[in-house]
């Protein structure tokens, strides 16, 4: 099978991301202190230049005080 990337979805994930953090008031500096990621980490995947991993979502979704499936609420 050839390799699969949605692009489309991978920047829905990394607007969801930017849009709860932004809503609980955390910076990109404190979500990396939460998580363990590097900054730069954190920007490619808000960015979507990354296609991302499900344990990364799940780390993300614990740093942010969320359910991982609100990430993943294209709503």
């Amino acid at each position: 099978m050839a390799q699969f990337r949605d692009q489309e979805f991978i920047s829905k994930v990394g607007k969801n991301i930017v849009r709860i953090r932004n809503e609980k008031k955390i910076t990109q500096e404190e979500l990396m202190d939460r998580t363990g990621l590097t900054l730069s980490q954190v920007g490619r995947i808000e960015r979507a230049e990354v296609n991302t991993s499900i344990s990364m979502i799940a780390l993300i979704a614990r740093g942010l005080g969320v359910e991982p499936k609100e990430i993943f609420d294209f709503s």
